[in-house]
């Protein structure tokens, strides 16, 4: 008697879990729903015209979300299908460097080793030759007095150091 009991309380419990489930969900049984047809037409008659425009719009439209899109990718640089925050692009890397001044690396010419067929300088004491690359600079020709250097595709010349001795002004 006790177990019948038991299954009916548990029985009941289960059929209210039910019927709360399926009214939280909006389903209601034993409710018809009677649908009414519709007296209004959702369509209206559209001149080509209009259809033209609006077709332009909706396009124009979706140019400017992909073209914001792009630009959107391009400011969170995706590095290997990751999102890195310290790489740069190529395209932005190409700014940052065309938008620094162009100044060669600061080198000191302390001496030349002339020779007509090898000469040598003494550069940041390093001894280099022509067509070695010092700082990103490449030495393009060493000179008797100078040394002409090539950085980001221009050239510049750096002058032997002359000392100057001061000349004491006594009677």
């Amino acid at each position: 008697m006790r177990v019948k009991r038991e299954f009916i309380i548990i029985a009941v419990l289960g059929l209210v879990l039910v019927l709360v489930w399926m009214w939280v969900l909006g389903i209601v049984p034993g409710k018809k729903r009677v649908r009414e047809p519709i007296e209004n037409s959702a369509t209206e008659q559209v001149s080509p015209e209009e259809l033209r425009k609006k077709a332009e719009e909706a396009a124009l439209s979706l140019s400017n979300w992909l073209k914001k899109q792009g630009e959107i990718k391009e400011m969170l640089a995706y590095h290997e299908n990751a999102r890195d925050p310290f790489y740069l692009s190529l395209k932005k890397r190409e700014e940052i460097k065309e938008s620094l001044p162009l100044q060669p690396p600061k080198l000191v010419l302390k001496g030349i080793a002339w020779d007509e067929t090898k000469p040598l300088a003494l550069i940041d004491g390093l001894l280099a030759k022509e067509g070695d690359t010092i700082q990103g600079a490449t030495i393009v020709k060493i000179d008797f007095e100078r040394v002409v250097i090539r950085y980001r595709s221009e050239e510049f010349v750096i002058k032997l150091i002359e000392w100057k001795g001061e000349k004491s002004s006594e009677m």
